[in-house]
């Protein structure tokens, strides 16, 4: 893999212009609220996934900005669509309105444009859609699979307009909430059993419950799927006989448990983390990133995370000793420029409290 080695945003959310640079394999994102971290690891999903529209429509679904809207060649029915306006910044698009991502990528940059373009009202609009007046152009670095996105008047995006392609054998993933993460796991889980990644995972659970032997998806039997965000997985505990399901064991079992499958199947691409130490205790922490630090490795997958924890920032200059391609950034809210920590200056911090988040 050619991994990202700096990156430039363009006109994404809240950011008018933001780089990131000395960019290693693994990567925490460090700053205050509402400083743009999970909008950084947007940008990264997009640019990975080539621009997917697809990929699009889940981002502003996870992070509830759906609406409903009249569809252009029926104004009587409603839909619920993703609002493209708080993709970006004023979250008011119009025509013109452009987004701009790139990467450096070793010998082959990356780089992904969206813009906003008029088209024709009457009949279709180039994306072979009824047109509204409005669409989202794509273009970039490689190519991209799509060319054109049709947008209602008011910049909804309908999943009944997006193309979907055939699933690859690996993709960028982006760990974002629960109900996200509960539908992400379920559709994983058939790539994972009865590989080695089964066993990271089972190794990822340990770190918290030794005495757990086994898990599985819940098949039949009480619903725990039905209506629960972390429902489908259960686990063989000794001492145990009868299985447990995965929800009643807390937030770190469940968050681990997403950590664990998610980077297994991101050979040669990326694994996105919203706060990445969500329901972990500090003393789990540096297990945590020794498994991602070797796992990344092993399966050459490139992460970024993000996190408000200086525990987890420790935990992270701990387990990196002796290793590179380990960055810390840091982002505040206004800046340009992320700040970038080596894994030297890391373990100075850490060890003497100097605070870099």
């Amino acid at each position: 893999m050619r991994m990202i080695s700096s990156l430039t945003i363009e006109g994404y959310r809240c950011f008018d212009h933001f780089e990131m640079s000395g960019l290693g394999r693994v990567n925490l994102l460090v700053g205050k609220n509402n400083s743009g971290k999970t909008s950084v690891l947007e940008a990264i999903y997009l640019l990975m996934s080539e621009g997917e529209p697809l990929s699009m429509w889940h981002l502003l679904q996870n992070r509830g900005e759906t609406y409903l809207f009249e569809t252009p060649s029926s104004p009587a029915t409603t839909q619920v669509g993703a609002d493209a306006n708080h993709l970006f910044p004023g979250h008011r698009i119009k025509v013109g309105s452009e987004l701009i991502l790139s990467a450096a990528d070793g010998s082959t940059p990356r780089r992904l444009m969206f813009t906003v373009v008029g088209v024709p009202v009457n009949g279709a609009n180039p994306a072979g859609r009824p047109s509204s007046g409005l669409a989202l152009r794509i273009e970039g670095s490689p190519q991209p699979p799509f060319e054109m996105v049709a947008l209602s008047s008011d910049g909804g995006i309908s999943p009944q307009w997006l193309e979907v392609r055939p699933e690859p054998a690996s993709f960028p993933l982006l760990i974002a909430n629960d109900t996200q993460v509960k539908r992400l796991l379920l559709g994983l889980w058939d790539r994972v059993v009865l590989t080695p990644a089964e066993g990271v995972v089972l190794k990822a659970l340990q770190f918290i419950d030794p005495d757990i032997e086994r898990i599985a998806v819940q098949i039949g039997g009480k619903p725990y799927v039905t209506g629960l965000a972390r429902g489908g997985f259960i686990v063989k505990r000794k001492g145990f006989d009868f299985p447990i399901p995965i929800g009643s064991m807390g937030d770190g079992m469940w968050h681990l448990l997403a950590l664990a499958m998610s980077i297994t199947q991101c050979r040669g691409t990326v694994l996105l983390v919203d706060e990445i130490d969500t329901g972990l205790h500090y003393s789990v922490m540096t297990q945590m990133w020794q498994l991602i630090l070797s796992v990344a490795k092993e399966f050459d997958v490139q992460v970024f995370a993000t996190t408000h924890s200086f525990d987890c920032v420790e935990s992270l200059a701990y387990a990196s000793a002796g290793l590179e391609d380990v960055t810390v950034q840091r982002i505040e809210a206004g800046k340009r420029k992320a700040i970038p920590y080596d894994r030297e200056v890391l373990k100075v911090a850490a060890e003497h409290q100097i605070e870099v988040r």
